[in-house]
Order: C-alpha cells, then structure tokens, then sequence
C-alpha cells in the first residue's frame, strides 16, 4: 500500500513489466517453430502458454484494457485448440503461428504506447477477429447437421454452442425500461421485431450486453418527460423499438428512439475536455462527433446519478460490436431521435 500511496502508476507499471516478461515467453516459443518444414509442438508447451496468455488476460482486464485482455483471451483459446487437437494438419499449425506473431507484436506496440503515456488503440480486436474466423472454420466439417449448434474452442475446450432466439431479451429490456421509466418520470411504448431470430449463444450475450446499454442511454438521455414532449409537440409517449435481421452469414440490429435526438455541441464540448479534438469543432462531420461516443469513460454529465455519468457507457456497445467482427454506425436528428446501426458476421 505504501508503494502504491508514493507511486500510483504503480500498478500501471507492473502490468507493463510483467506483460513484457510473458511476451517474451511467447516469442522464444515462436521463434522456435520458425524456419522449420514441420513444426511440432508438444502438450508441455500448449499448456504453458495457455497460462501465460490466460494471466496476461486477468492483468490487463483488470487494468482496464478491454482490447488487450481480449487479445490474450482469443490467443488462450488458440492453445486451447491445440489441447483438443491430437494431429492438427500442418497448415493448421502454421497458421496459427502466424495468429500468435499477430498478437505478439499488437501486444508490444500496445506495451510501448503505454510506457510513453500514449492512448491505448483498440487494434487488437482486428486480432480477435482474425483468430476467432480461423477456430469458426477449422472444424467445420465436424459440425453437427442442423443450425442447433456451433462449434467454438475456448479456454473450457471444444464446446458446442446453442443456439438461441432473443424471447429473453425482450423481458430483460422491458423490466429495465418499466423501473427507469417510473425512476425519470418517462412514458414510453416499445417495440419489437425479430425476437424469433435464432443466433449463437455467445453472439446472443454480445447483442444482449449491446442493446441493454443502448436501452439504457435512451431512457436517461433520449426520451423526454411526457410534459416536456408534449410543449415540443410530440407525442406524450416515447417510443424505443428494436430491429433484428439474420440472413445466411449476418445478423442485423436496429435501435432506435424517437427523442431528443444527440447534442452535437454537448458531446464536442466533453470531448475537447478530454483532450480529444485534433481539429476545429466545425470541421467535424457528424459521424466523426457521434464517434466519441463509444470511447471508454465517455460521458458529457458532470455528476452522476443512479443511471448514468459514471464513465460506463456506450463504449460497452462498442466493445461487444468489435468482439464479434461487426461495425456500428450512429444517425440522429435534433428533437426526431437517435438510430444505431448494427452489423454482426454469423461466423466472425
């Protein structure tokens, strides 16, 4: 404690430090395999980079860094692949070589930025993505019939995963909706669409976690009071609905609601506080001020409240987008309401 008191990056360093030390523990590993027409890799060392990549992910999930943490966690599963595989095919071995030089060096460049106090990037979910597409596929010709399942390898080893429709998500969204309508003193109807849609479980969480966040937002900044809509000349009722597509290889999720829309000035403002401008206000395009949304620690109240203003927002939306491969895009009109946009590959 003493340490910490005289030194309160003190924890930042360590992670620095000790991440390092790990990263050099994978690269030795990597560049041990290179060079060679077949590359063998034995079960003592699948299993003790599956605990140097799994601390990895513990530290820097702990230390904030969802990006990083996450990096860690797809390479886990990588050697959680090896533990199942008893003969993985030679091309298999290498590509996944290939994956860990790319969580390798996402990793120092990460590390390096930190030591000079630059912002963190979230580059390493373009890492997750590519290792997620390759456990999706490598697989596939074991995959049972039917959409029931799908096959995903993870720290708990080959796991099918269920499939399911958002029937639950929909109670979720309207018990959440229901306790902070009364909270702020807000009507509102919802509706939606799509509930039937049948997707992954682990997909399912990530949408879910999207959505109830995005609910969240809406009912303590979008929707006004019924009295203050009907001065406006709106209906006195807001409206949230919920959209959801699937076609052969995406899934689609529309949210949206119908009020007060976002505050182009308020946001611009919050973000030049942080520091975050690179050019003059009115050189931004909206799609550009709507961005700063989703960075972490986010928030343009200056206290918080019960709902909001803690510095946990919308950037949990755009987290579990990126997890998944997929892209959002945010569109908003003054006093009309705010749509999100979403886009998520069935196979990352």
């Amino acid at each position: 404690m003493e340490r910490f008191e005289k030194n309160p990056d003190f924890l930042q360093d360590l992670f620095v430090e000790e991440t390092w030390k790990n990263i050099d523990r994978l690269d030795s590993f990597i560049e041990s395999k290179s060079g060679t027409e077949q590359v063998e890799i034995t079960k003592d060392e699948v299993n003790r980079l599956f605990r140097t990549m799994h601390s990895i992910k513990g530290s820097a999930s702990m230390m904030g860094y969802p990006a990083f943490s996450e990096t860690a966690h797809s390479a886990e599963d990588l050697f959680s692949y090896l533990r199942e595989e008893e003969h993985p095919a030679d091309k298999d071995l290498l590509t996944i070589l290939q994956l860990l030089r790319m969580v390798s060096g996402y990793m120092k460049r990460e590390l390096r930025r930190m030591e000079t106090d630059d912002e963190v990037t979230d580059f390493g979910w373009a890492v997750v993505r590519r290792i997620k597409n390759f456990l999706a596929h490598v697989d596939s010709d074991n995959e049972p019939e039917g959409p029931s399942y799908q096959i995903a390898y993870t720290r708990k080893g080959r796991q099918l995963i269920p499939y399911t429709d958002f029937s639950a998500l929909v109670v979720q969204m309207e018990r959440l909706a229901t306790v902070m309508g009364r909270a702020l003193e807000k009507d509102f109807l919802m509706k939606v669409s799509g509930a039937e849609t049948e997707v992954p479980r682990d997909i399912y969480d990530k949408i879910t976690m999207a959505v109830m966040q995005m609910l969240k937002n809406s009912m303590d900044h979008g929707l006004e009071k019924t009295e203050d809509r009907e001065k406006m000349g709106k209906t006195p009722v807001g409206e949230i609905s919920l959209e959801i597509q699937k076609t052969a290889q995406q899934v689609f999720v529309i949210f949206r609601d119908d009020g007060r829309g976002l505050d182009r000035k308020g946001i611009l403002q919050a973000a030049k506080a942080k520091g975050w401008l690179k050019k003059a206000e009115e050189e931004y395009e909206d799609n550009e001020v709507y961005a700063f949304l989703l960075r972490p620690g986010f928030t343009t109240k200056s206290s918080a409240t019960m709902f909001s203003g803690r510095g946990v927002g919308l950037d949990v939306v755009n987290a579990a987008v990126s997890v998944l491969g997929g892209s959002i895009r945010i569109e908003s009109k003054e006093y009309m309401g705010t749509t999100f946009f979403m886009e998520f590959p069935l196979i990352p």
